[in-house]
């Protein structure tokens, strides 16, 4: 065997010491394959198989399988077939879990290969939107605590989306992975301001889960791999009953976590989240790596940026915008459909945006601020997200149309009372953060002056 393929028995080996099957799209990803399901690694594996064989060692190969299967593909079985001969592939593969593969030095697993053991749990939500709702929420604080005692930071929940809510194509399906820190506090902190408004507006969720857990990072699942989750997590959900699940959430056995790290996900931003986030699609497992780099982002409308002085703004979009939403014309007279948020430039986001549209009718432009001021008015991000928020409130509280993320179907005397709230909500974040500035450096001050009178 040449050094590549030494590299693959190790990520199997350390499959094999946890008991778990591994799929192609796992060894390709963590060996770096080109591939992105791992194509094309059948003639090493084939090698590896012999070469084992020759050494009478158990057939480690046997344990890669396509993913949602148990046992290799009739494809692969041939060559298996072609070494070993009629084997019973499920005697094959137990060999290979009873095997200490630590005993043979140059075949050993690779302990930082895959993710740390981190303990996963189960819970539903009523959807999933992490850029908005960034934590877990319990009705009671006992609740929490149990989960607290219960848990250890870093912590994985996997989502699914209960089946009488939430949106109907998600129902019932694990559609999201969040890391859950144990920084407890009211949920109201750990979620933005127009999911809050929303929530309280509703009777259905009004002075519900405020016992809250912050959660750290976020993974979409991409919609392809939605599984139900009573056949995704057959014994953690069949353990008990729904509503414990969401009231409680139940731990899943790491027999059944190991199908959840198959799975294709895509890093989405948190709510009060700072670093970056990896847009890339690849297994969850891929995403947990230790040594994860994160790639260029590909979406257009994750744009970071460094923390520093900042605007805010409202973006309009341009256009028949009766023939976009594809609604009568007399339906939308005095409304728009706006963008708000934050930014050192808002004309640059405004050409980001737009990079992400054929051109045509339809066109992004600043509504506001108008005229922009020179110099950004608010010292940083955390100032600008106190204004986005209430712009967001006020939005929702006066029953403007959600279209998704920062987007809104608006009237034209909301969006002008938007950014007053807006403006208002920043300006007193300002002073207050000015005011704690200032009270920081007279107390430094008179810590000083103290040190000197003593001396």
């Amino acid at each position: 065997m040449d050094s590549f393929q030494f590299e693959i028995v190790n990520v199997i080996a350390t499959k094999a010491t946890r008991k778990q099957r591994v799929t192609y799209q796992q060894v390709g990803e963590a060996v770096g394959w080109g591939h992105p399901t791992g194509r094309g690694l059948g003639p090493h594996l084939e090698v590896v198989l012999r070469y084992l064989a020759d050494r009478g060692l158990p057939p480690l190969t046997t344990i890669v399988v396509k993913k949602g299967h148990r046992h290799p593909a009739e494809d692969a079985m041939v060559y298996i077939r072609s070494a070993l001969g009629d084997i019973d592939i499920e005697s094959a593969q137990q060999e290979v879990f009873s095997f200490d593969w630590n005993a043979v030095p140059e075949l050993a697993p690779t302990k930082d290969r895959l993710p740390d053991d981190r303990a996963v749990w189960l819970t539903s939500f009523w959807g999933f939107d992490p850029a908005g709702w960034g934590c877990i929420g319990f009705a009671d604080e006992w609740r929490r605590n149990a989960y607290l005692r219960n848990s250890q930071p870093g912590g994985l929940v996997a989502i699914y989306v209960t089946k009488n809510k939430g949106p109907e194509n998600m129902r019932g399906k694990v559609v999201g992975v969040l890391e859950i820190s144990h920084e407890a506090g009211h949920a109201k902190s750990f979620i933005s301001g127009e999911h809050w408004a929303a929530k309280e507006l509703d009777p259905a969720q009004k002075g519900k889960w405020l016992y809250a857990v912050k959660a750290t990072r976020a993974w979409r699942i991409v919609p392809e791999d939605w599984k139900p989750v009573d056949e995704l997590f057959p014994q953690a959900y069949g353990s008990t009953n729904a509503e414990l699940i969401g009231a409680n959430g139940v731990p899943i056995h790491e027999e059944e976590a190991a199908a959840l790290y198959e799975l294709d996900v895509y890093e989405v931003p948190v709510y009060g989240q700072s670093a970056p986030v990896d847009p890339t699609i690849q297994t969850l497992e891929s995403a947990l790596a230790p040594s994860r780099a994160v790639r260029p982002p590909s979406s257009p409308y994750w744009v970071g940026e460094t923390d520093g002085p900042k605007h805010l703004y409202i973006l309009k979009l341009m256009g028949d915008i009766a023939a976009y939403l594809g609604r009568p014309a007399k339906e939308l007279e005095e409304k728009h459909i706006i963008k708000v948020g934050f930014s050192k430039s808002p004309y640059a986001r405004r050409d980001q945006i737009q990079s992400a549209y054929p051109k045509g009718a339809f066109n992004w432009e600043v509504f506001k601020p108008n005229p922009q001021p020179d110099a950004a008015p608010y010292a940083n991000a955390e100032v600008a997200i106190a204004g986005e928020d209430a712009m967001k409130k006020r939005l929702v509280e006066e029953k403007a149309e959600v279209l998704g993320g920062e987007f809104f179907l608006a009237d034209d005397w909301l969006i002008y009372s938007a950014w007053a709230a807006g403006k208002m909500a920043a300006e007193k974040a300002q002073t207050a953060a000015e005011v704690s500035a200032a009270a920081t450096s007279f107390d430094q001050f008179g810590d000083v002056f103290q040190k000197v009178f003593e001396v």
